[in-house]
């Protein structure tokens, strides 16, 4: 398994899934930190920090903040699914023996 490229390709799959999730948690948690504790508190729990269903003024920017993440996030894991679709793909095809 040392120099198996499939393992290499399996592996990009996986970070760009963990990658995306873990950029959106830190990006949330800077965002909610530098929140007043009256706003924090109508936040859905960590690590989601949901905003209500129609936030104050006060939480609009971290609403559009929060939905704004949620895209990018989905984006970089269907692109991580196609990936390994493409890895799969290969395997199948018997491009790697």
């Amino acid at each position: 398994m040392g120099n198996n490229p499939v393992v290499l390709l399996f592996g990009l799959s996986a970070l760009m899934w963990l990658g995306a999730q873990n950029w959106r948690r830190r990006k949330l948690k800077r965002a909610v930190r530098d929140l007043p504790t009256l706003m924090q508190r109508m936040l859905g729990p960590e690590p989601a920090f949901d905003p209500p269903a129609d936030p104050p003024d006060a939480l609009q920017r971290f609403a559009v903040l929060h939905d704004r993440t949620r895209r990018v996030e989905w984006v970089v894991r269907s692109v991580a699914i196609l990936w390994l679709g493409y890895v799969v793909f290969l395997l199948l095809k018997g491009t790697f023996q």
